[in-house]
């Protein structure tokens, strides 16, 4: 899919604008020989983020809102917004992705499953969560 096609599905996509709570965690991480101490450090929730959504933004997320930057070479494969659920699969020069998930105008949770090339020509794959969910309005300024 290309990038306006990825953009057309997000157009249907309907948040609220204002001040957001972003969480992700890795769930499950998997390679042949990995160390139980290594795979016990890489799983477990990251730092929370809050993120300023103005009316614009809720109005129209752009094709990067899941894919990263501009230039990431990430190629989605599929992609679709629907009746509160988002699915797609993406494709990157060192990473394969797919993920399902909801959405509402004041939340989202996703699930992703993710491969990795490993040393040794072995595949790493990983389980992740995101989540957001809308906590107030924004401050003047942006964050809150």
């Amino acid at each position: 899919m290309n990038v306006e096609q990825v953009a057309g599905e997000l157009a249907q996509m309907r948040i609220e604008p204002g001040l957001w709570e972003l969480g992700s965690e890795v769930v499950e991480v998997r390679a042949p020989d990995l160390p139980r101490e290594v795979r016990d450090r890489m799983v477990g929730p990251r730092r929370r983020l809050r993120h300023c959504i103005t009316a614009e933004q809720a109005a129209r997320p752009g094709a990067t809102f899941f894919a990263g930057g501009a230039g990431s070479g990430c190629v989605y494969r599929h992609f679709a917004v629907r009746n509160g659920g988002i699915s797609g699969a993406m494709s990157c020069p060192e990473a394969w992705t797919i993920m399902a998930g909801r959405y509402g105008p004041q939340s989202y949770d996703m699930r992703m499953g993710m491969a990795t090339p490993a040393p040794g020509g072995a595949i790493m794959t990983l389980e992740l969560r995101a989540t957001g969910r809308r906590i107030g309005a924004c401050r003047q300024g942006g964050t809150r």
